[in-house]
């Protein structure tokens, strides 16, 4: 536990780990005071439609619509913040020429290289709860509070809950946008044991990222077929914690599927950090 501590600590002092979090708050702030600013219009372009076939009543534009749509808007962007910190937290020690201090001390490589991707569990976690709570705090405050109709982009018809079903539902929505992203930060901590700077990391593991999403939505059957074996198709699956009823059998195998991906891409790293040769 005092190496994680460690690694957390040496993480969390640098300023490059904060971009995402200033980023995200910049994202946020501008994009709910904007859209407090426009609610009538944006109010008529959901109604608009909505109102032929149903009769709707009560705040409709609420802090977890907003919340909900900021999710569906930034998860597209959340790997590139991701992989600021989780491409750099081995790759730094060799850009830093500190790795063959850190590789000749008595902590074995195997627990070097675990605590160090247990800090980018961390950042990654951080990361995301923070996009949720300030969501949630500015759009409650901003919006008020109500029922959530959201329909998700791709599907068929609207989704309706009731308020008082929200919250769990956005909590196990958040921990499995987690569990999506630790999918990402685990490509872009492969490569960070393989190279020798933060660069190549970062830009690796968002090539990888928008190849994947090429791939996955090209209208051919070739590619169709080969959708299920991608982890990208899987990144969005915490929006079915908003379907009504909730998919618990998918939700698994979307999980099962991003675990065995994260788990896969740590032993190889772990395979690669313990061959490691210090004197080049």
């Amino acid at each position: 536990m005092k190496l994680v501590w460690f690694e957390t600590l040496k993480t969390f002092s640098r300023w490059r780990t904060y971009i995402g979090f200033g980023v995200i708050a910049l994202i946020v702030i501008i994009t709910e005071v904007v859209m407090k600013l426009s609610a009538d219009e944006i109010l008529y372009r959901m109604l608009r439609s909505l109102e032929k076939d149903f009769l709707i009543s009560g705040n409709v534009l609420n802090g977890w619509f907003v919340t909900a749509f900021i999710m569906n808007t930034l998860h597209i962007h959340m790997p590139f913040l991701i992989t600021l910190v989780a491409g750099d937290v081995v790759s730094s020690e060799a850009t830093s020429g500190t790795v063959r201090l850190l590789l000749i001390r008595p902590p074995s490589r195997s627990r070097i290289i675990t605590a160090k991707y247990i800090t980018t569990f961390f950042y990654t976690a951080g990361l995301v709860l923070f996009l949720g709570l300030l969501c949630i705090l500015l759009g409650l405050t901003l919006f008020g509070s109500g029922d959530l109709i959201i329909h998700h982009y791709g599907r068929f018809g609207v989704i309706y809950i009731e308020e008082a079903e929200i919250p769990i539902r956005m909590l196990f929505a958040f921990m499995a946008a987690i569990w999506s992203m630790m999918a990402v930060a685990s490509i872009a901590f492969l490569l960070s044991t393989l190279a020798e700077n933060s660069v190549g990391p970062i830009i690796g593991t968002m090539a990888v990222v928008v190849v994947f999403l090429v791939i996955g939505n090209f209208p051919l059957d070739f590619f169709r077929s080969l959708k299920p074996y991608l982890f990208t198709t899987y990144l969005t699956f915490w929006q079915q914690f908003l379907d009504d009823p909730i998919p618990w059998r998918q939700i698994g195998s979307s999980a099962a599927i991003l675990g065995l991906h994260s788990i896969l891409l740590f032993l190889i790293a772990l395979g690669v950090y313990a061959r490691k040769d210090i004197k080049s």
